[in-house]
C-alpha cells in the first residue's frame, strides 16, 4: 500500500538539501526518481518554507521508506539539519500522470 510523508524541517536550508541530496547519490544531485537509493519513492518534492523546509514524498510501502530512513537519518545530522519526526499517511488516492 502506498504511503504520503511529509517532512517539515525547521531552520533547514535548500543549500543543506542538496548537500543531503549529494550525499544520497555519489555526489551527484538527485535528478530523478530512478537514482533514489534503495527505490521505492513514487514522487517528491521539496521547497523552502517561512520556517525552514517541507518535504513530500509518496512511497510504495512503508518498509521502503523505513530503509531509506536508515540512510538518509545519519546524511541529515552531518549537514546540520535537526532531523524531523515524519508525518506518515496511507494513500487513499495516488494520481499519477
Amino acid at each position: 500500500m502506498a504511503i504520503g510523508v511529509i517532512f517539515d524541517f525547521h531552520g533547514a536550508t535548500n543549500e543543506q538539501y542538496d548537500e543531503v541530496c549529494r550525499a544520497l547519490n555519489g555526489g551527484q544531485p538527485l535528478r530523478s526518481l530512478a537514482e533514489w537509493p534503495g527505490g521505492g519513492c513514487l514522487s517528491h518534492v521539496a521547497g523552502a518554507t517561512p520556517e525552514g523546509l517541507r518535504v513530500l514524498d509518496v512511497w510504495d510501502s512503508l518498509e521502503k521508506f523505513q530503509a531509506f530512513g536508515e540512510k538518509l537519518m545519519p546524511l541529515l545530522q552531518e549537514a546540520g539539519i535537526q532531523p524531523a519526526e515524519p508525518t506518515v499517511f496511507p494513500a487513499h488516492n495516488f494520481v499519477k500522470e
